[in-house]
């Protein structure tokens, strides 16, 4: 039901009546504009203002020489470079960096002038270059960079961020001169093969010459060594058998000498066992004696039963007794057999039981019997294997002084068809190795390639930055200030709202007076606050494209979900006043707390504890932030959702202050003298 238009320009009227009054509607108006546009403007792009905050780097790199190409010394200033460079960078979204000491720059820290601190060691150039000198010797350099937290948490973020920008293109720069020298080298390699390929050819005439004289010398040597080598291997084949015997035995030695206390403690366990298994068995064998004798008579006890349970079912049938079934005795009496055999059955089963643990009481019996003979063998086993063991130590010996003879009388001869048949063998190889010398030199020196100087700096830039990455942002905004602008629109007019019912009061008097229904008290208190908050849109969004900037990619669907927002605010701020009264204010308080910790406004919720993210789909403001990101942004996945949210949070909150409204007009005696008034 729509309003009297009375009623609602009743309330609005009270503020005709002084410019103090009228001034009042206009500062209520004004409020989410001071919040919204205050909070975008202030974070419109702070990235992009770096360039104002001073930070420090303190250069302790120590200037060092290497040997050129040509011989001669280079300095290398790594440090100084980076220094430089971060120095001389003059973009906004780099740092305004100073170089200084380290004392200033740890004054200036702890005070705040400087926001962050580089420290560049004394060994960056060297731990730069150690990749050209020994492989072992070669480090990393390490970069200090200090933040302070007390001033700036963000800041320490940001820092760190620029420090690895600038060391990746450092690392590169590095990179690329490293590598640039090592395509620079392959020309040198080049020209060095070659050379080797010529000397090679001529060694390889030398060697062929050499080869023929050297054979006939090894042909007269390799007769007086085969008869000596064969003593030899003879006499070293029986070192290595006897040998590889004493390490065998000697390992079962050591391997076995636990065994006796390991036998004779398995025969203990074992002995256990079989005195369990034995008191288990008598356990056993006296339950099944006694229930075996306890049914020995039971078939012809059940025979009796049978027959007085038949006798007693004539006796019923003969009195035909009203009400009382006879069959049942009768049937009782004929399922005699059934118990018979269930008696039958149990006793077989006993008996099965007494003979099963009668065996592995007997068969546990025999384990520990075994295992205690095991154990009493053992340690003559073991003795006998310690005397094998030593017998095979000393047999190794005399074997070892035999096999050491042997090769002295046949090192004489060996030596003299070794150095014949390597001369000979040696010969030959050089010259065949010479030979495929020069054409592997020559073979090689073709494969080694020859860059210019144009081709080696493509080279090393590719090498050192292999991949690049091309970032995209999809349904892009303009900048911080814009991202963040959904948040702060949502904060600007539920303070807004907040504001209104300040300033208003969430029913008309007049209304509560008069004989109005409580739907239309309930909106002719909305409906002024709505057009206050209406008001309220149409100046934040103005100032917000005109003066800050921010470009909306619908314009339409911005309007209608700031709308559909202030509606929503409007009606939950005036419910939480007309369920609490001036306690409703601070609810208003609690509950948009609870909406900006869930929104996720600023960080993805799913960063948030869990407790947030189970209220995020639980409150308007979600649903509020994702529809202005959507018209800000782009993007419409998921916007009808929002406006259907919103709608029915405002729908529930107006039908809570409906039930406060007729609340409002029963008169009761707590109203008539309140306890409290705020």
């Amino acid at each position: 039901m729509i309003p009297s238009p009375t009623l609602p320009w009743f309330e609005l009227a009270r503020f005709r009546r002084s410019r103090l009054t009228r001034a009042a509607v206009l500062a209520v108006m004004l409020v989410p504009l001071f919040y919204g546009a205050m909070y975008v403007w202030a974070n419109i792009d702070p990235t992009g203002h770096l360039n104002h905050v001073k930070a420090a780097v303190v250069n302790e790199d120590k200037l060092i020489e290497i040997d050129g190409r040509d011989g001669k010394k280079q300095p290398v200033a790594i440090g100084r470079q980076l220094a430089g460079n971060l120095v001389s960078n003059d973009g906004d979204d780099n740092y305004d960096w100073v170089l200084t000491d380290a004392q200033d720059a740890r004054r200036g820290l702890a005070n705040g002038t400087y926001k962050a601190v580089l420290t560049i060691p004394e060994n960056l150039s060297k731990a730069a270059t150690s990749t050209s000198g020994d492989p072992a010797k070669a480090v990393q350099g390490q970069l200090d960079l200090q933040t302070n937290d007390a001033v700036n948490y963000i800041n320490g973020t940001i820092a760190q961020t620029i420090l690895r920008a600038a060391k990746g293109a450092l690392n590169a720069q590095v990179t690329e001169t490293y590598l640039d020298n090592i395509y620079l080298s392959f020309g040198d390699v080049k020209s060095a093969l070659e050379d080797a390929a010529d000397g090679a050819d001529k060694l390889a005439d030398g060697a062929d010459k050499l080869a023929g004289g050297a054979d006939d010398l090894d042909a007269g040597a390799n007769q007086l060594a085969d008869g000596a080598g064969e003593l030899a291997d003879g006499a070293g084949q029986l070192d290595d058998g006897a040998r590889t015997l004493a390490d065998g035995l000697g390992q079962l030695d050591s391997r076995t000498s636990a065994l006796p206390d390991q036998t004779q403690r398995l025969a203990d366990g074992a002995r256990q066992v079989a005195d369990g298994n034995a008191e288990l068995n008598d356990t056993v064998q006296g339950v099944t004696t006694a229930l075996l004798g306890a049914t020995t008579d039971a078939g012809s006890d059940i025979d009796e039963l049978a027959k007085n349970l038949g006798t007693l079912a004539d006796q019923c049938e003969a009195a035909q007794l009203p009400g009382v079934d006879c069959s049942q005795l009768r049937q009782a009496a004929t399922r005699s057999g059934d118990l018979k055999q269930f008696v039958s059955g149990v006793r077989g089963q006993a008996r099965d039981l007494s003979a099963g643990t009668q065996q592995l009481a007997e068969g546990s019996r025999q384990v520990a019997d075994g295992n205690a003979e095991l154990a009493d063998a053992v340690p003559q086993l073991v003795d006998a294997i310690d005397q094998a063991s030593s017998g095979a130590d000393r047999l190794a010996d005399a074997t070892g002084q035999l096999s050491s003879g042997a090769d002295q009388l046949s090192t004489g001869a060996g030596q003299l068809a070794d150095g014949t048949a390597q001369l000979s063998d040696g010969a030959d190889e050089l010259a065949a190795g010479a030979t495929k010398l020069g054409k592997g030199l020559q073979d090689g020196s073709d494969d080694v390639p020859d860059y210019d100087k144009s081709e080696r700096e493509t080279l090393a830039k590719t090498a050192a930055t292999p991949v690049e990455d091309a970032a995209q942002r999809v349904n892009q905004v303009k900048n911080y200030g814009a991202a963040l602008a959904p948040y702060f629109i949502s904060l600007a007019l539920w303070v807004g709202a907040m504001a209104i019912y300040l300033l208003l009061r969430p029913f008309s008097g007049r209304a509560i007076a008069s004989t109005a229904g409580s739907v239309r008290t309930a909106l002719a208190g909305y409906v002024p606050g709505l057009g206050v908050a209406v008001v309220q849109v149409a100046l934040l969004l103005a100032v917000l494209q005109g003066f800050l900037g921010i470009r909306p990619a619908s314009q339409w669907l911005l309007i209608g979900i700031a709308l559909a927002t202030a509606a929503v605010f409007t009606a939950i701020n005036q419910m939480f006043v007309a369920l609490f009264g001036g306690a409703g204010r601070f609810a208003a308080l609690v509950f948009v707390s609870l909406q900006l910790t869930s929104a996720g406004g600023t960080y993805p919720i799913e960063t948030s504890p869990p407790f947030f993210n189970l209220m995020h789909d639980l409150l308007p403001m979600t649903y509020a932030v994702h529809g202005l990101r959507a018209a800000l942004a782009g993007g419409s996945d998921g916007v009808l959702r929002d406006f259907i949210v919103l709608g029915l949070f405002t729908v529930l909150a107006l039908s809570v202050t409906v039930v406060a409204a007729r609340r409002k007009q029963t008169v009761t005696i707590a109203r008539l003298h309140p306890t409290l008034v705020v």
